[in-house]
């Protein structure tokens, strides 16, 4: 039988946490690049947001050229960096994450992501947390729109393609750790699963209008239920 639910798994927050191995990776690839201007990310919201759109901010405030060629030039040395140093026991998986995308999928839901980060990097972190990475066989990334609203109906897109049929975006379930994870569901009509392992408590996340928000992902049975009920 065809898949008929989705889930969207966020990255960074949700299935794992790589304790600023990212942002560190991004600094030191913006001053391999340019030199050392005094790169940071001061000022800017980094969770939740679109890696893509990080790189156009931290070249204006350095009056720099964020043109395609620039963006492809960092984008290969934060590739080389994080894979360098991002090793596993630099990554912690969070409590039931991979867990949760093997049961789902053993129970014939279709599974994806949708996250702020590039496709080649998102793997590069999903390897080195031990998660099984055929379980994201498709997803929507930070170069597939301006905000994360745009990324959802990019996602539903992929699944439908790849599984041969349309996603009723109520059968959508959207899992992230921060209120942008949640607001990018509720945006397109899908559900919400708000989950408190990143910088956001249940409260906050609750409060943001997730459909559903708990203190971590270890409890698969009660999630599988209400995922696929």
């Amino acid at each position: 039988m065809p898949a008929r639910t989705l889930v969207l798994f966020d990255i960074d927050g949700t299935l794992l946490r790589s304790e600023g191995a990212g942002v560190r990776a991004m600094l030191r690839a913006f001053t391999d690049i340019h030199g050392d201007l005094g790169f940071n990310f001061e000022g800017m919201e980094i969770a939740g947001a679109l890696d893509a759109v990080l790189f156009g901010r931290m070249m204006a405030k350095h009056g720099l050229v964020g043109d395609e060629d620039a963006h492809s030039r960092f984008l290969g040395a934060y590739r080389d960096e994080l894979e360098r140093t991002l090793t596993p026991d630099r990554v912690r998986r969070m409590a039931g994450a991979g867990e949760l995308a093997v049961a789902l999928s053993a129970r014939g839901a279709a599974t994806g992501l949708l996250t702020g980060n590039y496709q080649s990097t998102a793997f590069i972190k999903i390897k080195a947390a031990g998660i099984d990475p055929t379980h994201f066989p498709f997803g929507a990334y930070g170069t597939d729109g301006p905000t994360r609203r745009h990324l959802t109906p990019v996602a539903i897109a992929r699944a439908g393609a790849h599984h041969g049929r349309a996603f009723d975006p109520m059968l959508v379930t959207i899992i992230g750790d921060t209120p942008l994870d949640v607001d990018c569901a509720k945006a397109h009509g899908c559900r919400a699963i708000g989950v408190a392992t990143g910088p956001y408590s249940v409260d906050q996340l609750r409060d943001a209008g997730a459909d559903l928000a708990v203190a971590d992902l270890s409890d698969t049975a009660m999630l599988l239920q209400w995922i696929l009920r």
